[in-house]
C-alpha cells in the first residue's frame, strides 16, 4: 500500500514538474517571442527573462532581433547601353513587426529567399535605367539609393525592415571583359599610331630645318673662307709685289732659284743644257 502511495506520488510530482516546465519559457536578449496557439497569435514577448504560457496549448516562436545579413547570388543584368554586367549584392535587414512578418514568412530561410527575389527585381530595374559608365562611376550611388527606397517600400507589408542594400561587385561577363578590353586595345593602339604619326612628323620638320641651318652655315663658311682666301692671295701677292718692286735682281734671283728647285729633283738628275742660256745665268754668275 505505501509503495503504491509512493508511485502516486512520484507520478503527480513528475507531471506537475513537467506542467510547470512546460508553463515557462526564456526569452534572450537578442530575441523575441511570439505566443501562438491553433495558427492564432495570442502575444508576443519582447522583454528578455523568464515568462508564463499555457501548457500544451501555446507554442513559442523565437525571432531574431539582431541586423541580419543576406548574400544574394550572382546576377547577370542588362545595362541601358545594352551591356551585361555580373551583379553580387548584399542586404541588411531586420524583422520590424514579428506578427506581420509570422503571417507573411514564418521563418527566416523563407524570407531571406523573398528578398533574395526581391532585391533581385529592383536591381535588375534600376541597373537597366542607367548606362554602364554611370553603373560603375560616380552616379553608383544615385542607383543604389533608388534600389533602396523601392526595397524598403515592398518589404515593409512583410514586417522587415530594410536598413541597407549594397553592390559588392558589378563586372563584365568573361565574353564581354575581352570584347571591351580588345576595342580598348585598338583604342590605345590608334592613339599610339597617331601619336606616333605626329611624332615623325615633327621630327622631320626638325631634321629639315637642321639640314637647311646646315647647309645655309657651310655656304657662309664657305663664301667667307674664299672671301679671305682671296683677300689673303691679294695681301700676298701685293707684300711680294712691292717686295720685288723695290730690289728686281732679288726677284729675279728668287725666281731662279725656285726654277732650280723644281729642275733638279732627285739624287740622279741630269741637265743638259747650252751654256750661253739665261736659264743658268744665276748657277755660273760670278
Amino acid at each position: 500500500m505505501n509503495t503504491q502511495r509512493m508511485i502516486v506520488m512520484g507520478v503527480g510530482v513528475l507531471a506537475f514538474v513537467l506542467m510547470l516546465w512546460s508553463s515557462v519559457f526564456i526569452v534572450r536578449q537578442q530575441e523575441q517571442a511570439m505566443i501562438v496557439a491553433l495558427g492564432k497569435i495570442v502575444r508576443l514577448e519582447s522583454e528578455p527573462g523568464l515568462h508564463l504560457k499555457m501548457p500544451f496549448y501555446h507554442q513559442v516562436v523565437y525571432f531574431d532581433k539582431r541586423l541580419l545579413n543576406t548574400d544574394s547570388p550572382t546576377e547577370e543584368v542588362q545595362t541601358l547601353d545594352k551591356e551585361r554586367v555580373l551583379v553580387d549584392s548584399f542586404t541588411r535587414w531586420q524583422i520590424a513587426d514579428a506578427g506581420l512578418f509570422y503571417r507573411n514568412a514564418r521563418t527566416i530561410p523563407i524570407a531571406v529567399q523573398r528578398l533574395e527575389t526581391l532585391i533581385n527585381s529592383n536591381i535588375r530595374e534600376q541597373v537597366a535605367k542607367v548606362p554602364l559608365v554611370d553603373l560603375v562611376g560616380d552616379k553608383r550611388s544615385v542607383v543604389m539609393q533608388e534600389i533602396l527606397r523601392q526595397s524598403v517600400e515592398e518589404a515593409q507589408p512583410m514586417g522587415i525592415r530594410i536598413v541597407d542594400v549594397r553592390l559588392k561587385r558589378a563586372d563584365l561577363p568573361q565574353a564581354n571583359s575581352e570584347a571591351v578590353f580588345r576595342r580598348m586595345r585598338a583604342e590605345r593602339q590608334k592613339e599610339a599610331n597617331k601619336e606616333r604619326a605626329e611624332g615623325e612628323e615633327a621630327a622631320q620638320k626638325i631634321r629639315a630645318e637642321a639640314e637647311r641651318a646646315r647647309t645655309v652655315l657651310l655656304a657662309e663658311a664657305n663664301r667667307d673662307s674664299q672671301k679671305l682666301w682671296g683677300e689673303g692671295e691679294a695681301e700676298a701677292i701685293r707684300i711680294t709685289g712691292a717686295a720685288f718692286n723695290k730690289d728686281p735682281g732679288f726677284y729675279k734671283f728668287t725666281k731662279s732659284l725656285e726654277a732650280y728647285k723644281a729642275s733638279l729633283t732627285g739624287s740622279n738628275t741630269l741637265m743638259v743644257v747650252d751654256p750661253t742660256s739665261e736659264f743658268l745665268d744665276t748657277m755660273v754668275k760670278p
